[in-house]
């Protein structure tokens, strides 16, 4: 893991940095809250039960902490934010590579696991900080700490002439962090190189930017990240969202999905089970059909990954199968993710309903 490389863009002009910093969705990454009293004072909620110094640092932007609710300590949305006691709590099985990744991480930034699919770690920078987050302990540069990646990214000629290299290779994942922390130059460049290997048939973009951040959605990324005809590109780009509760969904965030759509995308979901923020028949339900109504199909109900520091959100995979089986009597069939959990060293993901 300690030879992991970052990459400066060497190219990058004057006007490259000029058009990063006015974005806005930069703006709004930089402004996050980061002090979790600060949070609890704004949300008018008592902070004796926060972590005051986890070791997993609270990031919560503006457009997130505006669709929580005030005053509601229990407020779904909340919870997954807020570093809370409970981070503390040790229980055999809870470890801080729950899934076998940090001793398999290449100095390229890859990641195989599994036959036909390659994963590249883009960095460790994302939206905001999930305290349920399965790479939460994942060691990367001192760079990346910043939440901006700032012009460092990996190399993308190392990447795809590694790719080259194996034919077998039919889709990569592009994964983190969020892979649309990077800027558009960074992302264009990435996937422009990695369509160009002859074996990459599709290019999954694993984010919960769209949600968190919909200001991310710039007109130069839509174009791009589109399947169009006019995008001129031989790989497919499916992209794969983040969203856990309804309340994630609002008016923006849906409009996003909208123009994602407009572009040509393929739009899966994923969504983690947590205690207490939607292991409930009703929200599950919710999420699901709203997701099918903006044009996203409901792809994984994760288990949640046994990383350290996330004991308290762990639902039973009992629990867990008993609400697939309600969902299937309430939703249509299409509707219904399938219940999964990763295992280190298994061929793919474990379905467990």
């Amino acid at each position: 893991m300690n030879n992991y490389r970052i990459k400066q863009k060497n190219h990058r002009t004057l006007v490259d940095s000029v058009e990063d910093r006015s974005h806005p969705w930069k703006k709004i990454v930089a402004e996050a809250v980061r002090d979790p009293v600060e949070l609890c004072r704004r949300l008018e909620i008592s902070d004796e039960n926060l972590d005051l110094n986890p070791d997993f640092p609270m990031l919560v932007p503006e457009p997130f902490l505006q669709r929580i609710k005030p005053a509601d300590p229990s407020d779904p949305l909340l919870l997954q934010v807020l570093p809370r006691k409970e981070e503390s709590t040790v229980r055999p099985g809870f470890t801080t590579d729950p899934v076998g990744e940090n001793g398999n991480l290449s100095p390229e930034g890859t990641l195989s696991k599994y036959h036909g699919r390659s994963l590249i770690v883009t960095g460790k920078a994302c939206s905001i900080h999930c305290r349920f987050c399965f790479r939460r302990h994942l060691p990367l540069p001192e760079i990346e700490k910043n939440s901006i990646s700032g012009g460092f990214c990996i190399d993308p000629e190392t990447i795809a002439a590694q790719f080259e290299a194996d034919p077998t290779i039919h889709e990569v994942i592009l994964s983190g962090g969020d892979p649309l922390m990077l800027n558009d130059r960074q992302l264009q460049d990435l996937i422009f190189r990695l369509d160009q290997v002859p074996s990459i048939q599709r290019i999954r973009i694993h984010t919960r930017m769209p949600i968190i951040i919909p200001q991310r959605l710039t007109e130069k990324l839509l174009s791009f990240l589109g399947n169009n005809k006019r995008c001129a590109r031989a790989a497919k780009i499916i992209m794969v969202l983040h969203v856990n509760h309804p309340n994630e969904l609002d008016s923006r965030g849906c409009q996003a999905i909208e123009e994602l759509i407009d572009s040509g995308g393929i739009l899966l979901s994923q969504t983690v089970l947590l205690r207490q923020v939607n292991d409930s028949l009703p929200a599950l339900a919710e999420l699901f059909e709203r997701l099918i109504n903006l044009g996203v199909m409901p792809y994984y109900l994760h288990q949640l990954d046994r990383v350290a520091g996330t004991t308290h959100f762990e639902v039973s995979p009992e629990k867990g199968c008993d609400l697939i089986t309600k969902l299937r009597t309430r939703l249509p069939g299409y509707a219904v993710p399938r219940y999964v959990r990763e295992i280190s060293g298994e061929p793919g993901k474990v379905v467990l309903k």
